[in-house]
């Protein structure tokens, strides 16, 4: 009885220890499973990890070439282009988004009609464990845009021929260009091609510049585009009517309420139109050779049909003040479609605007630092000094000049407070270099098919409007 009664007493002691020892092992085989565990757990959360970053790289490297392919094909939509450009296009427009450039290939295709650009770089896994896997050693992405050949044209609008100079084209503060059919082009190769001051807008198809674009805060309606090739001037090998021969009138002044019809010919020595008179000129050619052409205070010029060419030194036009233009260039012979057209012989003078001169000073013809400062609005209408030859625009109701503006080296100035151009079917400007300032709007219309005046070979359209992505 009591050896019986001892025995129960010492079994929950060995149950105990019994319990416990199973206890023990069962946490020792889990510590060991768990230490066995370990690293494929740890590899499994760094592969996640892994893998989000590569994909994350995936992504980056996919929108790069989308973006490549279509700022390409864009640019191919243009003109014709060699495959050294694609390549450089294409692999410059994928470093700018990236601190280490990955391989890029850009190849055309579909004959001149597409891009495709493909983009290599090695995997970067934060952990290494992908890699040691075996996996995602490589990294590439491919895209392909077409150019819509169906699609409206790009039309050729305004042209800055002048491949040096700061502000090829030059929006000081309020200028407004309104061109929304239209590409606009400057050639110059600096990192200041285009300038857009504060306050202006720009609204056109595309705006194109061989060297940089400079954005003050301007509202921009347009695509911006820039290391764009260039533009060859159009009308480089253009024939030219004749400039010389006898002078039909030499320094030749139309003033107070008179009223006056110009035939055709050679002007020489200036023409000035001032007071309230009106003059019309008859359809045909007017060389002004060596002297300005000047509409000042509210006087009218009037013609339909007609070219205006300047040739030699001290030639240029100045529409001023309150005068009345209304100009619209021949529907045909030698000179169809061009209304202001400077000559081969044109000559620049001394540019006195540069700086913010205002005709204070005279500086250099090559000094590029900068263009007009100040605004030349005068009660009468502020006329440059002479030793210069800008062509100038402040007059409230120019508002009619259909056909090219052809200004081969010249410096256009446009600084009236009323629209320019706006009342024209289409204005195409091809300059040496364009300054809006004092807040105008110069109104840029492409409606070729509201008038008979044709558009010369070269501009207007000159390429697809749209481009899309692909397979």
């Amino acid at each position: 009885m009591t050896a019986g009664g001892s025995k129960g007493r010492n079994s929950k002691p060995r149950l105990l220890r019994d319990g416990l020892a199973m206890f023990r092992d069962r946490r020792g085989s889990a510590i060991t499973i768990f230490a066995l565990a370990l690293p494929s757990v740890l590899a499994l959360l760094g592969g996640a990890l892994d893998y989000a970053a590569v994909m994350r790289d995936q992504s980056r490297l996919q929108s790069a070439a989308d973006a490549a392919a279509l700022a390409v094909a864009r640019e191919m939509s243009m003109g014709p282009m060699s495959p050294d450009r694609v390549q450089m296009l294409a692999a410059t427009y994928v470093a700018a988004q990236f601190t280490d450039p990955p391989r890029v290939a850009g190849t055309i295709i579909e004959k001149g009609m597409g891009v495709q650009v493909r983009i290599q770089k090695p995997a970067e896994a934060p952990l290494g464990i992908l890699p040691m896997l075996g996996a995602f050693s490589d990294l590439s992405a491919s895209a392909v845009a077409r150019v819509n050949a169906d699609s409206m044209p790009i039309k050729l609008c305004l042209l800055s021929l002048g491949d040096k100079g700061n502000g090829g084209i030059y929006m000081h503060n309020n200028a407004v260009i309104t061109a929304p059919q239209c590409m606009l082009q400057s050639n110059s190769t600096v990192r200041e091609a285009i300038i857009i001051r504060q306050g202006s807008k720009l609204q056109s198809n595309l705006t194109c510049a061989r060297g940089g674009i400079a954005n003050d805060a301007g509202i921009l309606q347009t695509i911006l585009l820039t290391d764009c090739p260039p533009v060859a001037n159009p009308l480089e090998q253009k024939p030219e009517p004749p400039a010389s021969g006898p002078c039909l009138a030499n320094k030749l002044e139309i003033r107070g309420t008179e009223k006056r019809t110009l035939a055709p010919g050679i002007y020489c020595n200036g023409v000035t139109i001032e007071g309230s008179a009106q003059v019309t000129l008859a359809p045909g050619i007017f060389v002004f050779r060596g002297g300005p052409l000047i509409a000042r205070q509210s006087s009218e010029l009037l013609g339909n049909g007609v070219t205006l060419m300047f040739s030699g030194r001290k030639s240029y036009f100045r529409f001023l003040d309150n005068s009345l233009i209304r100009l619209s260039a021949p529907a045909s012979g030698i000179s169809a479609g061009m209304l202001l057209w400077e000559s081969r012989t044109f000559q620049k003078g001394h540019n006195s605007w540069q700086n913010g001169g205002c005709g204070n000073k005279l500086g250099d013809d090559d000094d590029d630092r900068g263009t007009f400062g100040c605004s030349l609005r005068g009660g009468a209408g502020l006329v440059p000094p002479r030793k210069n030859n800008e062509h100038h625009i402040n007059s409230e109701r120019a508002r009619e000049l259909t056909g090219t503006i052809y200004l081969r080296n010249g410096l256009l100035l446009v600084d009236s407070r009323r629209p320019i151009a706006d009342q024209s079917p289409f204005t195409i400007i091809v300059v040496g270099r364009l300054d809006l300032y004092d807040g105008p709007n110069l109104v840029l219309n492409a409606n070729y098919g509201g008038t008979t005046v044709p558009v010369p070979l070269g501009l207007g359209p000159i390429g697809a409007k749209s481009v899309r992505l692909g397979n």
